[in-house]
């Protein structure tokens, strides 16, 4: 009886190394969960910031599309960057005798995007983004159907055989959008992610009777 006392008094409690043992492997764990935790919080970051850039180029697309479809006339003239400088045209909605001139160009210093005077998303670029963060404007262009298609033969031969009336009322909207996310602090390398948003329009109201009648040209 006194030798089995014994032996159960020896194995009450944690030896020194068994207590360095368990710091170490409760370390490992508290390491392991905050390096899962800084990971996830990055994918969601990124997540955002994508989503953010997406809404915008969206929204420049669309708001430009409508603009040229209700077009009579545009012109369009090289602006800062890989950007144009877009002069649309429109027809007033209640006053037929009028027409409406609007001035799209591109700010690629603070990535933002004009209609006239007015900030297509005043919200854009958000003013909370973290160390490192930054988004670009690679290329705002508007260029005639078949001019800017590298990555269409057929489209640059087709384009040969069209009228100009086609021509002049057929339009490419390529918006090219970048998001940087530079090296700081508990990053180890710069990660950037790159979009292009586009569209093609066809001006209807160019080619129409109304429109001629508004120019002068329908004598």
């Amino acid at each position: 009886m006194h030798k089995i006392r014994a032996k159960l008094a020896r194995d009450e409690g944690w030896t020194f190394i068994e207590a360095i043992l368990a710091v170490v492997l409760i370390s490992i764990m508290v390491l392991g969960l905050t390096i899962v935790l800084l990971a996830f919080k990055e994918h969601l970051d990124r997540s955002w910031s994508i989503r953010t850039m997406d809404q915008y180029g969206n929204d420049v697309i669309e708001r430009l599309t409508h603009d040229l479809r209700n077009a009579v006339e545009v012109t369009v003239r090289n602006g800062p960057g890989n950007t144009h400088k877009i002069e649309v045209d429109a027809l007033d909605p209640w006053y037929k005798s009028l027409i409406h001139s609007t001035v799209w160009r591109a700010d690629p210093n603070h990535a933002r995007i004009f209609a006239g005077r007015e900030l297509i998303d005043p919200t854009f670029p958000p003013t909370a983004m973290g160390a490192g963060e930054s988004y670009q404007i690679v290329q705002f262009t508007l260029t005639q159907f078949g001019s800017l298609t590298p990555e269409s033969q057929w489209e640059r031969l087709d384009a040969r055989s069209r009228k100009d009336e086609f021509l002049n009322a057929a339009w490419d909207i390529h918006l090219v959008l970048r998001y940087n996310r530079a090296a700081v602090a508990g990053r180890d390398n710069n990660w950037t992610y790159e979009k292009e948003y586009f569209n093609r329009v066809y001006m209807r109201n160019k080619n129409l009777m109304v429109a001629r009648g508004i120019t002068g040209d329908e004598q």
